[in-house]
């Protein structure tokens, strides 16, 4: 009697092992037969039980069949009436074969495999059929290619060789590109949808699958730092297009928005870094040298914006918004109290000489004009102030310094006309100008600009 249990036991136990060795059969030929939905509770089994969850097989199966339930459960994504032939075939790729269909007007049959047919009309899709969509579509719970992803990297641990010709993919590897791509294609789609939030976890997946594979892709990690710089999500865009600046790319995007992304945690040094690495990849490029003039601007350092702008408009001497850009650096060295005397008044000079040049070169300048004007109107007027609170003994001093206004004010009065004439409502440029008139008993002047504001 106990030998007779003995040999039940051991019969029962094999039939256990046989029973689990013919789920992964019956995973296998589902899969092979375009089902995975019935693929997928066999391999499920087998990938739990200790007789074939270590075999390599047990996993690579298990990563086909969830890809290709993916596959199937979202093969008419974007197939809608009316779409275009061409990206049809860019979704979907060409079908099996094609066929005239009369029932409408200059119509076809495309068949694609697991009997997928689209209707076209026109050249435009009209209806599709598939007649087991819904239930891959119930079978596919929204973790599938996460799922595909991990059998397939449980498959290399196990045997990193394991190949079978016979199915597509034929190796765990192919498959992690095929899975990487999907990440990737979604990625692009949820982009489009403006869902950044969904659009950055999907290329962010499509990446660490590449970086398994040891594979690395510069324009994935350009298309995920610009999708976190859509979603704001300063960390990522500093991540990825950092990892770029730091391997010399020659986008000038990436620099720019980089330095942009550590303004915005407020470190300008790394800001100013960056752009310079970016210069020194892509050397003498205009935008990279504006956006640190303009970082120098941002943040009151004069005498560094100076250097970069003369530069620029070394390199570009026809530019007149550069030389408005000098000339308003130089207009904050003149009003800066930690310069001397002898470097604000070299600003001056240099200052009202890059405004010339701007107007030189666009005569109607608007923004050089005004500013030139209100330097000479509040250097006159600084003048003035120190005029007036000189001693009566220093009337020699108090002459001086009212000549040196009023010429002042004289050379400011045509730039201020100018402007004037371009935006006659503006009030700024007319309480300076009512100013000028009345400091150089220009009374005519005076009263026709109070009417006009008077007016307003």
């Amino acid at each position: 009697m106990k030998r007779f249990s003995l040999v039940l036991i051991l019969a029962l136990i094999a039939n256990m092992g046989m029973s689990q060795g013919n789920a992964v059969a019956s995973a296998y030929n589902y899969l092979k037969n375009g089902q995975p939905q019935k693929a997928l509770p066999e391999i499920n089994k087998a990938a739990e039980h200790d007789d074939t969850k270590t075999e390599a097989k047990t996993w690579f199966y298990k990563g086909n069949i969830n890809l290709q339930l993916y596959t199937f459960a979202h093969m008419t994504d974007g197939i809608i009436k009316g779409v275009p032939e061409q990206d049809v075939v860019l979704r979907l790729g060409q079908p099996e074969r094609k066929r005239n269909y009369t029932k409408l007007e200059n119509g076809e049959r495309w068949y694609y495999p697991y009997d997928f047919t689209i209707y076209f009309e026109n050249n435009k899709v009209d209806h599709f059929e598939f007649d087991d969509e819904q239930d891959y579509k119930n079978a596919e719970k929204g973790d599938v290619l996460e799922v595909a992803h991990q059998a397939y990297l449980k498959c290399i641990e196990l045997d990193p060789k394991f190949i079978k010709f016979e199915l597509n993919p034929q190796t765990a590897e192919l498959g992690l590109q095929k899975i990487s791509q999907m990440y990737y294609n979604n990625g692009i789609s949820l982009f489009k949808a403006n869902d950044f939030d969904a659009a950055l976890n999907s290329f962010e997946n499509a990446i660490t699958i590449k970086s398994e594979l040891g594979d690395t892709d510069s324009n994935l990690i350009l298309y995920t730092g610009y999708v976190a710089e859509k979603n704001n999500d300063t960390a990522k865009v500093i991540k990825y297009y950092g990892q770029l600046a730091e391997n010399g790319s020659h986008n000038i995007a990436v620099y720019i928005s980089l330095a942009n992304a550590y303004i915005g945690q407020g470190d300008v040094e790394k800001a100013i870094a960056t752009i310079k690495k970016g210069r020194t990849v892509i050397p003498n490029n205009q935008n990279l040298l504006l956006t640190e003039a303009n970082i120098y601007l941002e943040n009151d350092r004069a005498k560094e914006a100076e250097e970069i702008l003369l530069e620029a408009a070394k390199a570009d001497p026809k530019n007149a918004n550069l030389r408005f850009a000098i000339g308003a650096n130089y207009d904050k060295m003149i009003n800066d109290t930690s310069y001397t005397d002898e470097q604000r008044a070299e600003a001056m000079v240099k200052g009202k000489a890059s405004y010339k040049k701007a107007l030189e070169i666009r005569p109607d300048y608007f923004d050089a004009a005004y500013n030139m004007g209100a330097m000479l109107n509040n250097k006159a007027s600084a003048l003035i102030v120190e005029a007036n609170n000189l001693p009566l003994k220093e009337a020699k001093k108090y002459e001086a310094k009212m000549k040196e206004a009023t010429d002042l004010l004289i050379e400011a009065k045509p730039y201020l006309e100018m402007c004037h004439k371009q935006q006659p409502k503006d009030k700024n440029t007319m309480i300076m100008l009512k100013g000028i008139y009345a400091q150089t008993k220009d009374y005519d002047n005076v009263k026709k600009i109070k009417a006009e504001m008077d007016a307003l």
